[in-house]
């Protein structure tokens, strides 16, 4: 192990125990040089290290603070589709949230992880509906949701427009497009952030995205038997969780 990599480990410990609380404004690089007996190069470097995990964060002009880790807010993965006024809605989590700006609605080629989902060939185009959801009253952003739907089912019809109207994408499926009661399945999953995802749910360096996909089946008409969407939603890691209650069998 590099003695940046062991100084990594020392800081960590410490920052863990407490020696450096969250929320405050950790030695500069050349105090802590002595703190741990080497050099200030390698200070710089086990920072950006612990930095990268998203325990301290390197702020311009000030220095490095110990990030905050706040309470995460628990998602309850279960099996229930609920609906309230305006439509289908996925745990009491995330019911009083609504898309912050107009969706961005375009078409083109479907993610290759996709393709066996969807039951699509390599080159097969999707309509991709993307859309920033939070808090009505603060504006904060809360998660990023993206839908992918087959093209041969979906362009053309309401589910291409920006605006699908009351119920959403789902009401139209069941109640214009005529695909019968829809069917859910739903997975978790965690992966580095994009760039953008980054700027839109300001992420701390380090942070991955919870990752919800969950597919939608048609059971009726042209569409009944396939999977006609597939919807990823991204979170802030370090601030939601899955859970639920742990049944005895």
């Amino acid at each position: 192990m590099a003695l940046w990599e062991q100084i990594a480990d020392q800081i960590r410990a410490d920052i863990i125990a407490g020696r450096y609380p969250a929320g405050d404004l950790m030695p500069r690089e050349i105090d802590l040089a002595p703190i741990y007996g080497t050099s200030k190069p390698t200070i710089h470097k086990a920072l950006a290290r612990l930095e990268a995990e998203g325990l301290v964060e390197q702020t311009q002009g000030r220095g490095t603070i110990v990030r905050l880790h706040p309470a995460r807010q628990r998602l309850t993965l279960d099996t229930h589709a609920y609906r309230d006024d305006l439509g289908y809605y996925f745990g009491a989590a995330v019911q009083d949230l609504r898309a912050l700006r107009t969706p961005t609605v375009a078409e083109g080629p479907c993610p290759p992880d996709l393709l066996p989902v969807l039951g699509l060939t390599i080159g097969a185009s999707v309509v991709i509906r993307d859309r920033v959801i939070g808090n009505p009253e603060t504006g904060d952003v809360v998660q990023l949701t993206t839908s992918y739907l087959p093209a041969d089912l979906a362009a053309g019809t309401v589910l291409a427009d920006e605006d699908t109207g009351p119920g959403g994408i789902y009401d139209r499926m069941e109640q214009d497009l005529g695909w019968g009661e829809l069917k859910w399945a739903a997975g978790v999953y965690a992966r580095a952030a994009a760039p953008e995802e980054v700027r839109l749910l300001g992420l701390a360096p380090g942070v991955p995205v919870l990752c919800v996909a969950r597919t939608t089946t048609a059971t009726a008409g042209n569409a009944a038997g396939r999977v006609v969407e597939v919807n990823v939603t991204r979170r802030d890691a370090s601030r939601w969780e899955i859970g639920g209650p742990v049944i005895r069998r």
